[in-house]
């Protein structure tokens, strides 16, 4: 007689299926941010990176035109075809004379803002500093407005071109920086700390745009910015250090902040 036992093969049960679901949703849940904050990192790193390169875009340019920095308007129309492939004689903006050192438009373009569609993509030139443009003779605290000889909206402190030896201290001067998540109409231009606390940067561990489109008010300044230093040091400051600290945007620390609320 055989005693030859028969199994059953037995398939999960509902509940067993469940839990199984329940276990992967909250551990998904654990590590999506953790994986989304270390993309971010990444992309904060790179655009750190991308700052360094145009520091010494901006070193190279300063010893080849008698250590003077350039303005963010030269007053002078760029060759054609112009950044974005236009012929219409567009303005030798700043980005556009340093591409001949840097050979990389996509340098210019912070990897957490993306390309914002307009002028150079994203970053941008610190031109007044704390002090507010549109002053009655014409001078600011930053690295210059417009070149033009027909313009008296220089915005710095000697209200002409910026000398090497006029930066009192380097290591502690913005130069150039991500874009603000405001809808400035001149980001990718202009870098604008005097308008006030709406438009310091936030892109990076904060929110992340519009960055066109017209002015918007930022409802959480958590985050902050990568900033290049005009000694080619860049660093990540929040937008509440860099508004405490506002006095790094000033070529002049001697000057008075200005800044509006």
């Amino acid at each position: 007689m055989s005693n030859t036992q028969t199994f059953q093969r037995r398939g999960f049960t509902l509940i067993e299926l469940l839990v199984v679901i329940a276990i992967i949703a909250i551990l998904a849940a654990i590590l999506f941010p953790v994986f989304a904050r270390a993309r971010e990192q990444a992309r904060k790193a790179s655009c750190q990176s991308n700052l360094k390169q145009i520091g010494l875009a901006i070193a190279m340019y300063v010893q080849d035109y008698d250590e003077t920095y350039p303005m963010a308007n030269m007053g002078y129309s760029a060759p054609n075809p112009d950044w974005y492939g236009n012929t219409n004689n567009n303005p030798a903006y700043w980005y556009t004379i340093f591409q001949p050192y840097v050979k990389n438009k996509q340098l210019f373009i912070c990897p957490t803002a993306g390309d914002i569609g307009q002028l150079s993509g994203g970053y941008g030139w610190n031109i007044c500093g704390t002090k507010y443009t549109g002053s009655s003779d014409g001078s600011g605290n930053g690295f210059g407005y417009n070149a033009s000889t027909s313009s008296t909206q220089k915005e710095t402190p000697t209200n002409t071109f910026v000398h090497l030896s006029e930066v009192q201290e380097a290591s502690n001067t913005i130069i150039v920086g991500d874009p603000p998540s405001n809808g400035y109409t001149n980001n990718g231009l202009y870098l604008y700390p005097a308008a006030g606390f709406n438009y310091y940067p936030v892109l990076h561990g904060g929110i992340v745009g519009p960055f066109k489109g017209g002015a918007v008010t930022i409802s959480d300044h958590s985050g902050g910015g990568n900033y290049l230093f005009a000694d080619g040091h860049v660093k990540y400051v929040t937008a509440g250090q860099a508004w405490a600290h506002n006095s790094m945007f000033n070529v002049d620390k001697t000057i008075p902040t200005g800044v509006n609320g």
